[in-house]
């Protein structure tokens, strides 16, 4: 997992690989705990997603640019090609995040 703020934003977006930005903050314990199933799912998924953390608190712009709130917290969006996907919202486990993306991380 990689911890973004402001300025890393755009340059994690920009990689080929798929990407899950994930929105949340140190003081709430919703994205505590989803931290945790996130690097769960990144274990699962054997780095095939590159999960980028953003603290709101920490990067205020990001935040307000992509309409993320306190209240809906964590947010999830799902880039592939630097396309974005899904928005996912709110706490899932690891093997729930990977359902959620099945889709995209199956290969034909």
């Amino acid at each position: 997992m990689r911890f973004l703020d402001d300025t890393t934003v755009q340059e994690f977006l920009a990689g080929g690989s798929p990407r899950l930005l994930v929105f949340g903050s140190a003081a709430d314990l919703s994205s505590q705990v989803f931290g945790r199933q996130l690097a769960e799912f990144e274990q699962e998924t054997e780095g095939a997603v590159v999960v980028g953390l953003i603290d709101i608190a920490k990067a205020p712009l990001a935040a307000a640019e992509w309409g993320v709130r306190p209240a809906n917290l964590p947010v999830q969006v799902f880039f592939q090609n630097g396309v974005m996907q899904r928005v996912l919202l709110g706490v899932r486990s690891a093997q729930g995040v990977a359902a959620e993306l099945a889709e995209y991380l199956t290969t034909s």
